[in-house]
């Protein structure tokens, strides 16, 4: 009886590292996601306990001014950086579900194939059993 060989395990296999190098993508895209909002986070931190504190001078009021301006002016950058991370994240996770289905197309394929076989070699060996049974009582 011979041993089960997929035509296409090569293929298949290839479709699996695609669909995991697809998956490490998606992984690393909302690490940098969360990462980025962790940041705007610290900058609403530093905002909130900017804000708590009390100039006592008009110096230190148009520093605080400044500070608060450019802490605004970081948080939009932020926000439209997360906008692009956001998509990013959307699109790598689209490409690893494609990725998925193909690879889970050809496991199906393969899955038939083998099917296929093991009817086969059912069919096989009890034709080898009905011979056999024949060649004895033959004998």
């Amino acid at each position: 009886m011979r041993k089960f060989e997929f035509r296409l395990q090569n293929i298949l296999e290839y479709r699996r590292m695609c669909e995991e190098w697809a998956k490490q993508e998606y992984v690393q895209a909302q690490a940098r996601l969360l990462s980025g909002q962790a940041e705007l986070e610290g900058i609403r931190d530093r905002r909130r306990v900017t804000l708590e504190s009390r100039p006592d001078r008009v110096d230190q009021m148009i520093a605080l001014e400044s500070f608060l301006t450019r802490l605004d002016d970081e948080e939009r950058a932020f926000h439209a950086g997360l906008s692009i991370l956001g998509q990013e994240v959307e699109s790598t996770r689209t490409h690893w579900l494609e990725a998925r289905q193909e690879a889970e197309a050809m496991q199906k394929l393969r899955d038939q194939a083998y099917e296929a076989w093991q009817v086969e070699a059912a069919r096989e060996e009890q034709a080898e059993m009905d011979e056999y049974a024949l060649r004895r009582r033959a004998a």
